[in-house]
């Protein structure tokens, strides 16, 4: 076997070199948290001020809600506060 320097390994697959295969890699995608109207709409029902996270989010459909953004929603509706959606969710 002939060694080559773009290898790391001999048996390496001759088709990939190391630039190659680590540039084919896909980029973690990043979550972002944002609350849709979907979430608002949620939080004026009477029931809302008692649900945990994880039934929010299957209420919602927005598997990116987070505890800090369900805890204002909450107080929102409580105080009768007006709020807006965030993140993609924005107008």
């Amino acid at each position: 076997m002939a060694i080559r320097p773009d290898k790391d390994i001999l048996n390496e697959h001759a088709k990939f070199n190391k630039f190659d295969k680590y540039k084919a890699k896909k980029a973690d995608t990043m979550k972002v948290a944002d609350i849709s109207q979907a979430d608002i709409d949620a939080s004026k029902s009477r029931s809302y001020s008692v649900i945990d996270l994880e039934t929010a989010r299957d209420i919602s459909q927005n598997p990116t809600l987070t505890q800090e953004e369900l805890n204002e929603l909450k107080k929102a509706a409580k105080e009768k506060r007006n709020i807006e959606p965030t993140g993609k969710f924005a107008k």
